[in-house]
Parts: structure tokens; C-alpha cells; sequence
């Protein structure tokens, strides 16, 4: 044969030698058992003595059993980016608690007071303090119910309580009625519900609770955004602007028909998420409440389906320290104490932003506080959330935290110089409600980081930090602002969130 046929042979046979050698490196990296030694000689000895079914059969079996649970939870993953959407739902409507500093300079002036009228800050601030306390009175009642019933049923009558405090609201005639609808139901509604997403999140996805928690959190931190925007335009759609903090007639005679629309709005909301909320295929658990029922249909309802439920469909008992021992320990009241003095600064401007601004003459102009509470809340309070979950799952609780403590001391120092100048005003209360998201979004993944199964029922009772931190700025503001002014307010608000981040520093 030619010359170049030879060649080509040649060729043929080095390529088929190099395919049968690649084949065979393949087969030897994808057969565990051809991986027994690194010695060629015993892996051929290997072979030969081994048997098969000592060697292969436990590797197989581990093999089906992991794949068939993981491939259950995979195959079903859009059920949990479902339920997060439908988390996210649920926290938007919690997250209207959030656009009270914005519907109070719009509230009937028989409401503003305790006795019906009066002067100075009115009475009807507390409103949001009132409602931090009542969700953190619920919040125990959360993971308590979802032991009982689940995620869905438990998030369901949240809701329910929600919009059912909105509603009546819309029928009070003193502040105290519209106290113990709007701020009382409402905020206990808020606590039975908001945990349910978190418990539901981080089943489907263990090992990014801070991306869980911030994600759906966001929805609370930009819920503010949209109802803002659409509470100004329904009350005040020509942009009046108001007179001694007082606004025409006409303005609030729509105060009632807003109330009722964003009750049924809320509902559509906070029902709609709570239908979205299941557990994983790999999740065992049962709940006595459900089981019974069930029971019951099948049984007629006899008082052998009781003892039956009450011998099998209980949850077993959790290991480890148990939730009174924790909230006592030393380090839960570190945690606390970090809570408290961190979150007063926060939750004092997204409270008072809009009464506070309305007094300075470079601010006040109803449309550009609206606009401002709704830019804090997108791109503050609900990126924060988001912000600040994340750095916590990559760079652990400690760095973040101190940075966010830091930031938002520096800011709530300048922030009087900051309030001549819009521009400055609004960077500087998105960067407070960026800061205030990033503590509610930090703490509940590191409560349930280090507190494991327990950790929601702990954070139940960790929240109540919140709602005294509520309740000190209100109180902080009345006290010193007849002594230095809002200048002396905000100085010592800063502080405080100095002395949380050297006890961050100090302590975790």
C-alpha cells in the first residue's frame, strides 16, 4: 500500500489506543470498587478476592437511600421558592405596620388623643409601639400552634387576625377602640404568622437560613413602599399640603373607606401566602391537631381515636437545653440587651420620620415625605433585610452586626445636620431602615443557627427586645426633647447603638 495509507493506519490505531486508555481511566474514576487501593497490585487482588456483595452492596445501598430522599425534596423544590413567594406575601402584609409614620399625619383629629384632643405629639404614636408589643406578646403562640397544626393552618389565622384588626379599625370612634383593632388584633395576628414562612423555608432550604430569613423578610421591609405610595394617593390626591400639621376635612372623611379597602386587600394577601406554606417530602413530623381530625373521620370520633393520637402523631421530644434554660442563660440576655439598644434608633425614625420632617422647613412637603418613607422601605428596610441575611450566612454574626451598629450610630449623629437638605435627608433614612432591617433579618438566623430545633420558639421569646425597643424611643424622645431638642434625641440614640456594637465586640 501507499505510503500515506500506512500513515493514516498508524494514526487510526494511536487514536483507537488513546480512546480504549481514556474509556478505561473513565471506568476506573466512576467504579468505587476499582478504588480500593492505590497500588495496582493489590487493586487487582482486590478483585480477585474480594467479593462482590461485601463491597459493592453497602456502597449501593447508601447510594438509593440518599438519592430517594434527595431526589423527593429536589424533584418538589419548587414547592419551597413557592412557599418564600408565599412568605413574602404573609410579610407583606405584616409589614404595613411599618407605614404608620405615614398614615398618622392623615388620622382624624379625634383619634390623635386619648381624651379626644389635646396638643403637642399626639397620643396616637404609641400606635406602633402598641403593635410591636402585641406581636411579640404573639410570637410564643406561633411555634406553639404550628407544633399543633402546621404552617398553613397557623399562618391562616394570622392572616384572619390581620385583616380582621384592620377592619374594625375602620369603625372606631376613640383611639382606644382604634388601639385595641389596629394595633392590638393586628399585632397579635402578626406574631402568630410570622414565623410560620421561616419554619416552613428552612426545612426546604437548611442550609441558607440567612438567605431564607432575609428573603422573605424583605417582604416586610418593602411592604411600606407600596402602601405608602397608595395610602397618599387615596387620601390626599391633590397633594395638599397640611396647615399647622392639619389637613382639610375632606381628607379625612376618606380615612374609613381607606381602612376598609386595605383590610381586604390584606386578606387577599396574607391567605393567599398562607395557603402556599408546606413542609419538605423528607419532613416527617406530624401535628396532633390535624391527626386527630383525621383520625376522627376515619373513626367516628370514638375515644380510641384520642388515645391513638395522643400515643402516635405527637412530635418527639426535642434534644438538648430546653427553651426556659436558654432564654435564661447569660447569652440570650447579651443578645437582648444587643437587640434593645440597636433597634430603638431604627424604629424611632420609620415611626416619627414624616411628624419629624413636617417641622423643618426645608422637608415639609407631604408628597416628598411620602416618597421618602417609600424609597427607605425598598431600598432601607427591605434590601437590609436581604442585605444583611446574606453577609451573616458568609461572614457569620459578629463582623456584620458590628459594621451595621457603626454605620447606624455614625448616621443617627448626623442626622439633624443631615435633615437641611432633602437629598440628605432621604440617604440618611434609608440608611437608618437599612440598618433596622438587618437587625430584625441578623437575629432570628442566628437564634436558629445556634439554638437548632429550639431556635424559633427562642426567638419568640428573643423578640420582646424589639418591642421594648419600640417602646424606648417614644419614650426617650418625649423626655429629651424638651431638654436639647431632636439634635439631643438623635445623639443619644446613636450612642446607644455604640454601646451594642462594643457589646458585639465584647461578648459573640
Amino acid at each position: 500500500p501507499p505510503p500515506l495509507s500506512q500513515h493514516a493506519e498508524a494514526d487510526m490505531r494511536r487514536v483507537t489506543h488513546f480512546a480504549v486508555l481514556a474509556l478505561a481511566i473513565v471506568a476506573h474514576c466512576a467504579d468505587p470498587s476499582a478504588q480500593i487501593s492505590r497500588s495496582p497490585h493489590r487493586r487487582a487482588s482486590a478483585r480477585v478476592h474480594a467479593a462482590p456483595q461485601l463491597v459493592r452492596q453497602p456502597t449501593q445501598t447508601r447510594v438509593i437511600v440518599t438519592s430517594s430522599t434527595s431526589t423527593a425534596d429536589e424533584q418538589r423544590a419548587w414547592r419551597g421558592f413557592v412557599g418564600l413567594l408565599g412568605g413574602v406575601m404573609i410579610h407583606l402584609t405584616c409589614g404595613t405596620m411599618y407605614t404608620w409614620g405615614n398614615l398618622l399625619s392623615y388620622l382624624p383629629p379625634h383619634l390623635k388623643y386619648w381624651s379626644g384632643s389635646g396638643q403637642g405629639l399626639p397620643d396616637a404614636q404609641l400606635v406602633l409601639p402598641f403593635i410591636l408589643v402585641s406581636q411579640m406578646l404573639g410570637m410564643p403562640f406561633g411555634p406553639m400552634l404550628e407544633k399543633l397544626m402546621g404552617p398553613r393552618l397557623t399562618a391562616l389565622l394570622g392572616g384572619l387576625m390581620m385583616s380582621s384588626g384592620v377592619l374594625l379599625a375602620s369603625a372606631a370612634t376613640s383611639l382606644r377602640q382604634f388601639v385595641l383593632s389596629y394595633a392590638v388584633l393586628f399585632g397579635l395576628g402578626v406574631g402568630v404568622a410570622y414565623q410560620q414562612p421561616f419554619i416552613a423555608g428552612t426545612r426546604w432550604f437548611p442550609t441558607k437560613k440567612g438567605l431564607v430569613t432575609g428573603a422573605i423578610i424583605s417582604g416586610m421591609g418593602s411592604s411600606a413602599l407600596f402602601f405608602n405610595l397608595l395610602s397618599t394617593k387615596l387620601m390626599n390626591p391633590q397633594n395638599i399640603e397640611a396647615v399647622g400639621g392639619a389637613f382639610p376635612a375632606e381628607i379625612y372623611a376618606r380615612w374609613q373607606p381607606l381602612l376598609r379597602l386595605l383590610g381586604a386587600t390584606y386578606a387577599v394577601l396574607a391567605l393567599s401566602g398562607a395557603l402556599l406554606q408546606t413542609n419538605p417530602p423528607s419532613y416527617n413530623g406530624k401535628y396532633p391537631l390535624i391527626e386527630y381530625f383525621k383520625r376522627s373521620k376515619t373513626t367516628g370520633g370514638s375515644g380510641e381515636a384520642t388515645r391513638a393520637t395522643k400515643g402516635g402523631g405527637a412530635v418527639a421530644p426535642p434534644v438538648g437545653p430546653s427553651t426556659l434554660s436558654i432564654v435564661c442563660s447569660r447569652k440570650f440576655g447579651i443578645m437582648w440587651l444587643m437587640i434593645l439598644l440597636s433597634a430603638a434608633s431604627g424604629l424611632n425614625i420609620i415611626g416619627s420620620y414624616k411628624t419629624f420632617g413636617a417641622k423643618q422647613p426645608a422637608l415639609n412637603s407631604d408628597a416628598f415625605l411620602a416618597l421618602v418613607g417609600s424609597l427607605a422601605s425598598i431600598f432601607g428596610n427591605a434590601l437590609g433585610r436581604f442585605v444583611w441575611g446574606a453577609l451573616g450566612d458568609s461572614f457569620g454574626f459578629k463582623r456584620p452586626f458590628a459594621a451595621l451598629t457603626m454605620l447606624q450610630g455614625v448616621t443617627m449623629l448626623l442626622y439633624m445636620r443631615l435633615s437641611t437638605s432633602r437629598p440628605a435627608f432621604c440617604i440618611a433614612t434609608v440608611i437608618m431602615l437599612f440598618c433596622m432591617g438587618g437587625n430584625f433579618a441578623m437575629f432570628p438566623a442566628q437564634t436558629m443557627r445556634m439554638y437548632g430545633t429550639v431556635g424559633t420558639s427562642v426567638y419568640s421569646y428573643m423578640f420582646t427586645a424589639f418591642g421594648a425597643a419600640s417602646l424606648l424611643g417614644p419614650r426617650l424622645s418625649s423626655v429629651l426633647l424638651g431638654k436639647g431638642g431632636f439634635e439631643l434625641v438623635f445623639r443619644t440614640l446613636g450612642l446607644l447603638s455604640f454601646v451594642s456594637c462594643g457589646m458585639t465586640l465584647a461578648c459573640m
